[in-house]
């Protein structure tokens, strides 16, 4: 059986992952004012997008628009169906998008048009579809994403994979510091997303402090403050640090930033974080972070995830 691997854009992975592991992208759409784009997440198209900064400080400007139950439809059958027997589907998490939802209900729908296309082009009739909600988001995702790859690539059975998928998600711990908490406010507010009010946006503005927010389970809320983004990225990589030496479900961290990569290569710490993961033996997976997510959380976020059975921020 042929399974095929799907994402959609807001997972958070290398280019070369992703092509190198044959995972597809499923996409999502923009408005930046009046021009409608689609995140793809082409590595060329989204480092034009944070050297441009197209994106305008107002709430209204920009906003991220999943597929419809419809458009998933099409694409499964534009680009899947007849190409793998079976598509396993993972998708941000269903407390912050309707991806899950619109997912679900078009694999529910689109069989019997898929067979019809599969016995067209000669091919077997069986084929299904599975949608896995990572109950994370950004590089929460791509931990997800890391760990299907890996088992289909062992060989896995397709049921065996599903069941480990699901339970993984349950420990995945997903953590951002954003650089200007005026898009988590505004933008990420209308997502259902509630872990900046008022009273922490004026306080953050007056004194540098930045919200340390964590998404687990499809829940997201503060657990901690910085003074300064940078002093909140070393937090993030200390925690994940000490989260290490307990022990990690998978030895594979997934690291994105919404901006150019060679500022995170200055940031104080990463450095030394990235060298003591090696040490270990851990996987470290570094991308930017999709323009849906950028247009959500801001330009200058720093997103990493992990999977752990037990976690505590400290």
């Amino acid at each position: 059986m042929e399974i095929g691997l799907v994402v959609d854009a807001a997972c958070d992975l290398p280019p070369a992952f992703l092509a190198e592991h044959g995972v597809e992208v499923l996409p999502i759409g923009i408005r930046l004012g009046e021009r409608l784009l689609e995140d793809v997440r082409d590595p060329e198209r989204t480092a034009a997008f944070y050297r441009e900064r197209p994106d305008r400080r107002t709430e209204l400007h920009a906003e991220s628009r999943p597929l419809d139950a419809v458009g998933i439809e099409t694409a499964i059958l534009e680009r899947w169906a007849t190409r793998y027997d079976h598509l396993l589907c993972m998708t941000i998490t269903a407390g912050r998008s309707p991806i899950y939802a619109h997912a679900t209900r078009a694999v529910l729908t689109v069989g019997t048009r898929a067979r019809e296309a599969r016995r067209a082009a000669g091919l077997p009739l069986r084929w299904g579809a599975t949608v896995v909600n990572s109950r994370s988001m950004f590089a929460g995702q791509g931990v997800l994403a890391w760990e299907a790859a890996r088992l289909r690539a062992a060989g896995v059975s397709l049921g065996e994979l599903e069941l480990r998928l699901r339970s993984l998600a349950e420990h995945i711990h997903t953590y951002l510091v954003a650089d200007d908490l005026y898009f988590v406010l505004h933008r990420a507010a209308r997502k259902g997303d509630r872990s900046v009010n008022w009273a922490s946006y004026a306080l953050g503005n007056l004194l540098d402090v930045k919200p340390i927010l964590h998404c687990h389970r499809d829940t997201t809320g503060p657990v901690a403050k910085a003074r300064g983004f940078e002093a909140g990225a070393r937090r993030l990589f200390d925690n994940l640090l000490a989260q290490c030496a307990a022990g990690l479900e998978l030895p594979c961290v997934c690291l994105s930033y919404a901006g150019d990569l060679a500022r995170l290569e200055r940031l104080g710490g990463f450095a030394e974080f990235r060298a003591a993961l090696q040490t270990q033996g851990v996987t470290l997976l570094v991308s930017q972070m999709s323009k849906t997510g950028a247009i959500n959380v801001g330009v200058g976020s720093l997103s990493v995830a992990f999977a752990a059975t037990r976690h505590q921020f400290s």
